[in-house]
C-alpha cells in the first residue's frame, strides 16, 4: 500500500522490491536510488568511495 502526507510518499519494501524486477519499472526505481544515493553523499563527508566500489554496492558490473 502507498502511503502519501504532504512531504512524503512511502512504499512497503516488499512492494519496492516487486517493482524493481519489473522492467516497466526497474529504470525508475534505479534512478530513485541513485538520486537517493547521491543526495547522502552531498552531505556525508570523509567517506569517499572509489568508482569501483559504487558500481560494486548498487551490484553494477563493470570491465573498465
Amino acid at each position: 500500500m502507498l502511503t502519501k502526507t504532504k512531504s512524503d510518499v512511502r512504499i512497503p519494501r516488499k512492494e519496492w522490491e516487486k517493482m524493481k524486477a519489473n522492467p516497466a519499472f526497474s529504470e525508475a526505481i534505479e534512478l530513485l536510488e541513485d538520486i537517493a544515493d547521491l543526495e547522502t553523499a552531498t552531505h556525508t563527508r570523509g567517506k569517499d568511495v572509489t568508482l569501483k566500489q559504487y558500481l560494486k554496492k548498487r551490484g553494477i558490473h563493470h570491465n573498465h
